[in-house]
Parts: structure tokens; C-alpha cells; sequence
């Protein structure tokens, strides 16, 4: 990556820039159940055990995911604490490297340095993008070693430099060891298409082997180890993990064919609104665009169309083909009019206008649901004057007025998020007050948590205090202990249908240095009736009560 002309350093300095947006209130608000808190709480055990081959959730083994999120959650802990600041900072970076890939990338496939500079404010502005970088999961670290290896490879055949081959390779299995095979989807999705569309040879050389050979070396290290260790792992990984994921509802994650649909209508808004005048017109410059863009558009329809048939399916995973949309999007800013241009630009400015007078309101009104400060109103004000003033700085016949205006509705949008999420904790279903809350009531050293009928991961990120998962129906309390070597487990996960724990729970709940948190959508279960009267005093939230002595 070199600096040869002034829009390199612009982009550079500008991307310096938004990483110090992006760390500003990154830890003031709790981990968000269950998906946060479940990568965050893995990786706090990992840590404090030792043991960086067998991941662990709530002392139970948990061997759905390649470690490598971990690996890096840790790196975040032992650098900055075991805290939400350092579960979330290297997501960041990760952020950070994906802007300097995609403006490299857009340079390797014959973009000018401008359109790859819009490409990257566009990609930052994509909701889909904040929403990795906020949120602790695979997702961003799978989409950056994914980008890197596309990058590498496109670089080897442009540019011929071996070592770039077996970088590819290298990324590749990194990536496997991110989120399992399910990343070759989005490599072969790019490098397929683009021998085809360029006609280049399917041959492997000698080095396209050997990469071969070390990526499967590299991406299999971790399977192979644990494996070996326990043999059943092997009939896990390739049924419950693999196939169970692309044709069955695992993990109720089952969506409909369709998903996707509106799902990128509304992360593609309010740029498609462009495409609305003369959409024959625009449909027939597409068709006629150049070889590079019709790279693009093939490689995110295969994608799309691969991940709609999967029956499991969640927003994120379609993250890694946003790059390609946003270099494409980039390129033709240049062939709309000045006015399509001014409509994209204003659709910002009234979008985050919405928002702040939004929350005006609510801090007028103070509804129940939802606390705002009169900080919170004046960072949304503040933010939104900032935006005005960009419009406003940057002329209309500017191309690249669009992209700034929705990377200032973006930085706008973390800002106020930050604020908002540290005051409403509920908004992500987090634990912090609530655990915060039973500390600060009693001063026991020897407290127990009780937790009816849900998985909650983050307790013991925010106290030490002894937490017993009660099972009953819900799916998140339906562990998988097959892999458990002893019966310890038991401790911490008390399954109500065993007559034998009715009792143990009575006694407990007597205890006055016991809590129990029952979600507001659940109603106990009937054998279980004795436990409202078992306590004295409850303490409401929106999505949970605690129920506790006094």
C-alpha cells in the first residue's frame, strides 16, 4: 500500500479518523445476549483456563465455532481487561484493515483512485457493516481474512507475485479456522465467476498445490487436534455443524428462501433509490458496464442465491459480499444525474434528522420502555448540525457528496448509538444493570443467581457470584454435554423436568442471598408456581423481573 498521489493519503488519514470514531464509547454499554455474550464469555474462560484448544460456555464445551474469534477476544483481554472495551477493539481493526483492503482491491481491478475512495466510504456506511463492529461475533474477523485473501489473489494474478499466492492460501485457512468451511462459499463465489467473465486458465501450477496443501494443513490444525482427543467430535463437526446448518432449522435459525430480499432493500437504502428514474436506462448501462463490474454484481448474486437456499440463516452472513456491492455502487455515482445525486445526499441528512428529533421526543415524553438524557439530545443535535455543515462545505456536482454524507450519518450513528445503549441496557437484552442491581442490594459474598428458563452468557463477565441456569423448555438452555468427561456440569445447569431438582430449588430459594431472574414473556412453569411466593420483593426491567429478599 503506497502513498503516489494526495487522494491515497486523504483516504488514509480519513480512515485514521474513523478508527478513533469507532473506539469512542465502544465499552460503555453491557454485551448484548445472546451472540456478544456467548463469543465474550468463551473467550474470558479460555483465558482464565489455559486450555486454547477446547472452548468452554458456562463450564460446558462448546465446539461450534474454530477458535480464532476467541484467540483474538483474548488478545483484547489481556490488553486492555477482561471488559466490553477489550471484547470489541480488535473488531475495529478489523474494520479498519477492510477500508485499506477495499480501496487497494478497487485499484487492483482497474478502478480510479476517487471511485475507490467513495467504495470505502460507502462500505463503512453500510448498517450491516456497524452492526459487526459493534457486536462481538465471527462475522467481521471472517469477512476481513476473507477480503484479504481475494485481495492476495487478485494481486498474484494481476501483478504475478508468487508470495501474494500463498498469502491467499494462508488467509483462506485462517478464515476456515474463523467460521468453518462455509468461507469457501464466498471465495469460490469471487473466483469462479472471474475466470469465467476474464477467461483466464483453470490450470494449477506447482504453487497452487502447494498453497493447496498448507491451507489444508493450517485450516485442519484445530479440527485434527481436538479430534483426536475426542473421536465424536468428528461425526459433530460434519453433521450437526456443516450439513444441519445448509438443510435443517439448527439453532431455530430457519428462515424462508426469500430473507434476504428485503433484508438488502433495507441495508441498500437509500441507494437504490437512484436506480427508480429511467430504471430501464440504468438497466441497460449495467448490462453495458465494464468487465470489473460485472464481476462484482455475478460474484454478490451467486453469493445471495447460495445463502437464500441455506435454511439456516442470519443477517451477517451475508456480510462478506457488502465489499463488492460498495466498489460497484462507487463506480457508478459518476454515470447518475447532479439531482439523483442531491436526492441520495438529503435522504441522509433526513434520516438522522428523523432520528434526533426522535429522540427529542421521547426525552420529552420519558416513556417506560426507553430512557433519554438530555446528553443523549444534544450529541443527536450536535452530530446533526455536523452533517448540515458537511452537505453544505461540499459542492452538489460533487460525486463524492453521497458517499461523505453517508459516512457522517454513519459516525453520527455510532455516536448517538454509544449514548443510547449505555443508558438502556434492555435495548440489547444485557445483564449490566441487572447484575449490578443484585450486587449493590446485597453485600453477601456468597450470592446465587438464578436463571429461569434462558441461557444468559454475560453474568459472569460483571459479578462472581454463583449462577444456576433452571432448564425447562427454552432452546438456549438445551446444552450439548456429550463431550463433558464428569457430571460437574450439573452445578451450574438444573433441569426442572428431573423430579429431584423441584426440591433443590425450594431450598435455595429460601436462602436471602438468592435472586431469580424470570424474563417478562416467560411464565413459570407450574411446579415451579412456590417460587413467587418464596420471595418478598421484585425489581422490574423491561424484558426481565428479579425476584429477591429484602
Amino acid at each position: 500500500m503506497t502513498f503516489k498521489n494526495s487522494i491515497d493519503r486523504y483516504y488514509f488519514l480519513g480512515v485514521f479518523i474513523l478508527f478513533i470514531v469507532l473506539i469512542i464509547g465502544l465499552g460503555s454499554y453491557g454485551l448484548a445476549e445472546t451472540s456478544e455474550a456467548r463469543y465474550a464469555e468463551i473467550s474470558r474462560e479460555m483465558l482464565l483456563s489455559g486450555d486454547y484448544f477446547n472452548p468452554e460456555l458456562l463450564g460446558i464445551y462448546h465446539f461450534h465455532k474454530p477458535p480464532i474469534t476467541y484467540y483474538i477476544t483474548t488478545l483484547g483481554y489481556r490488553l486492555f481487561g477482561i471488559n466490553e472495551f477489550g471484547a470489541r477493539f480488535f473488531l475495529q481493526i478489523a474494520l479498519v484493515i477492510q477500508l485499506l483492503l477495499i480501496y487497494e482491491m478497487a485499484k487492483l481491478l482497474n478502478y480510479k483512485r476517487k471511485t475507490a475512495l467513495i467504495a470505502g466510504l460507502i462500505y463503512f456506511s453500510m448498517p450491516i457493516v456497524l452492526i459487526s463492529s459493534r457486536n462481538l461475533t465471527t462475522d467481521a474477523y471472517l469477512t476481513t481474512f476473507i477480503i484479504a485473501s481475494l485481495f492476495c489473489w487478485q494481486y498474484y494474478t494481476t501483478k504475478g507475485k508468487l508470495l501474494f499466492l500463498y498469502l491467499s492460501y494462508i488467509f483462506i485457512s485462517i478464515a476456515i479456522l474463523t467460521k468453518g468451511p462455509v468461507a469457501l462459499l464466498f471465495i469460490f463465489g469471487y473466483i469462479i465467476p472471474a475466470k469465467i467473465i476474464f477467461k483466464r486458465s483453470w490450470r494449477l501450477s506447482i504453487h497452487h498445490v502447494l498453497g493447496i496443501i498448507f491451507c489444508l494443513i493450517i485450516s485442519a490444525s484445530w479440527y485434527v487436534s481436538v479430534i483426536i482427543e475426542n473421536p465424536k467430535l468428528l461425526d459433530y463437526f460434519i453433521k450437526k455443524q456443516l450439513i444441519s446448518r445448509m438443510t435443517k432449522a439448527s439453532f431455530n435459525r430457519a428462515k424462508p428462501f426469500w430473507y434476504y430480499l428485503p433484508i438488502l432493500i433495507g441495508l441498500l437504502f437509500p441507494w437504490w433509490l437512484s436506480t427508480l428514474p429511467n430504471f430501464k436506462k440504468k438497466l441497460k448501462s449495467i448490462k453495458e458496464s465494464s468487465t470489473e463490474n460485472k464481476l462484482l454484481l455475478t460474484s454478490s448474486l451467486v453469493m445471495i442465491v447460495l445463502f437464500s437456499i441455506f435454511t439456516t440463516k442470519l443477517i451477517l452472513y451475508i456480510l462478506p459480499m457488502f465489499w463488492m456491492i460498495s466498489i460497484f455502487i462507487a463506480s457508478q455515482l459518476a454515470r447518475i444525474s447532479t439531482c439523483n445525486r442531491t436526492i441520495l445526499s438529503k435522504s441522509y441528512l433526513v434520516l438522522l434528522t428523523c432520528i434526533s428529533l426522535g429522540l427529542f421526543i421521547i426525552w420529552i415524553i420519558e416513556p417506560t420502555f426507553i430512557h433519554i438524557s438530555i446528553l443523549g439530545v444534544m450529541i443527536a443535535f450536535t452530530v446533526n448540525a455536523g452533517s448540515f455543515m458537511v452537505y453544505y462545505f461540499i459542492n452538489s456536482n460533487q460525486v463524492i457528496k453521497p458517499a461523505a454524507m453517508a459516512s457522517a450519518f454513519s459516525i453520527s450513528l455510532l455516536l448517538i448509538s454509544a449514548k443510547t445503549l449505555s443508558e438502556n441496557s434492555s435495548l440489547i437484552n444485557s445483564t449490566k444493570d441487572m447484575v449490578h442491581f443484585i450486587d449493590h442490594t446485597s453485600i453477601d459474598s456468597t450470592k446465587t443467581i438464578l436463571v429461569y428458563d434462558y441461557l444468559l452468557s454475560s453474568i459472569p463477565m460483571y459479578t462472581s457470584d454463583l449462577q444456576i441456569t433452571l432448564k425447562y423448555k427454552h432452546n438456549t438452555t438445551a446444552r450439548e454435554t456429550l463431550f463433558e468427561n464428569d457430571q460437574t456440569y450439573r452445578d451450574h445447569l438444573w433441569d426442572i423436568n428431573e423430579p429431584a431438582i423441584i426440591p433443590k430449588i425450594d431450598s435455595i430459594s429460601q436462602k436471602p442471598n438468592t435472586f431469580l431472574m424470570v424474563r417478562n414473556s416467560s411464565k413459570l412453569a407450574p411446579e415451579l408456581s412456590f417460587l413467587k411466593h418464596n420471595f418478598n420483593k421484585t425489581k422490574h426491567y423491561p424484558k426481565w423481573t428479579i425476584y429477591y429478599h429484602r
